[in-house]
């Protein structure tokens, strides 16, 4: 009898062994996550042109909307925010120290998405007109965790800085 039980434990950790799924092979997760991250991107770009129509018109109601309820802004020189309240009062914040007519164009650079979550890494022009009719450039990078929410591509972390380094410390 003591001999038949290990033999029974060793058939059932097969049986049970052979119910299990197989694992995704290496190459089958990259041919999966191309697909989806392919599939993605076109709607993530569709939502930052969103965005950037909505922010370049002042639409902050608008812009906010674009983010989950639980979202996490860090912009630069600040502290980071979450919550919707918390985000509208961040951006409302924010535009109140631009000039009228400043706009703000995206370029996305890459996408990597897996199922209801997607990674969207990027470049970001901010355009100043200024007196005079000279308008200035401010460039920069972001990096933006997108969730699916309802069926719709929302902003879960939103993070970007300036390309031009910071200023030097005052002696």
């Amino acid at each position: 009898m003591i001999t038949r039980f290990p033999l029974i434990a060793l058939a059932t950790l097969g049986v049970a062994a052979a119910c299990q799924p197989t694992a995704e092979s290496p190459e089958a997760q990259r041919a999966r996550l191309m697909a989806e991250s392919d599939s993605a991107r076109p709607a993530i770009e569709a939502q930052g042109t969103r965005f950037a129509r909505y922010f370049n018109a002042g639409q902050i109601d608008s812009v906010v909307a674009m983010y989950t309820s639980s979202a996490t802004v860090m912009p630069p020189g600040m502290p980071a925010v979450t919550g919707t309240d918390s985000i509208r009062a961040t951006f409302a914040a924010m535009g109140s120290m631009m000039p009228a007519g400043t706009t703000l164009a995206f370029q996305v650079q890459s996408v990597v998405a897996n199922g209801p979550i997607a990674i969207e890494r990027g470049a970001w022009t901010m355009t100043t007109p200024a007196a005079g009719g000279a308008a200035t450039e401010t460039r920069g990078k972001y990096l933006v965790t997108w969730r699916t929410v309802g069926g719709e591509w929302r902003i879960q972390e939103d993070i970007w800085n300036e390309d031009a380094p910071p200023p030097a410390p005052p002696r």
